[in-house]
């Protein structure tokens, strides 16, 4: 099992910030443009208050042939501003398990922040830790250009005032 934490910042309110996670049309854009080829989310808002956003993308072939198919799954609380996330991969149902936790808070100057944490274990003898391991990394090498992205989506939404 391998861990990792992102702390990215954002130049919007914490509130607007929360309320972009939770539209399903800025997370698809979001998805596109790190190069999903395919990407479609949903918002259901439950009784307990809980908004859950499901995001389903289908990513070009990173090793081997196959694309790459997999669901993100976030329940957020809205007064709280945190909750969890589970990203289930496609046929690696039972392989593999990657989850944790997703933090919302407010920054100086009208700023705010993304805190993630997580854990990815990949059930494959020998190779696992390996696998485990390049996951982490790549997690790491995109989260600048997440941020950037993201960022960018956020100008954009701001000056459309959705």
């Amino acid at each position: 099992m391998a861990k990792f934490s992102s702390h990215q910042r954002f130049p919007v309110p914490v509130a607007e910030l929360f309320a972009a996670h939770i539209d399903p049309r800025f997370q698809e854009a979001k998805a596109l443009a790190l190069g999903a080829t395919t990407a479609a989310a949903a918002r259901r808002d439950e009784a307990d208050g809980t908004v859950v956003v499901t995001i389903d993308t289908t990513d070009p072939p990173r090793w081997g042939s196959d694309p790459q198919a997999g669901t993100m799954i976030y329940r957020l609380d809205p007064g709280a501003l945190r909750g969890t996330w589970t990203r289930v991969q496609k046929g690696f149902e039972k392989k593999a398990r990657a989850e944790g936790t997703i933090v919302f808070r407010e920054a100086s100057g009208g700023r705010s922040e993304v805190l993630v944490d997580g854990l990815i274990e990949i059930k494959v003898p020998i190779m696992g830790k390996m696998i485990e391991k390049k996951i982490v990394a790549a997690i790491a090498e995109q989260q600048p250009i997440e941020e950037s992205i993201a960022a960018e989506l956020l100008r954009k939404r701001a000056a459309q005032g959705d």
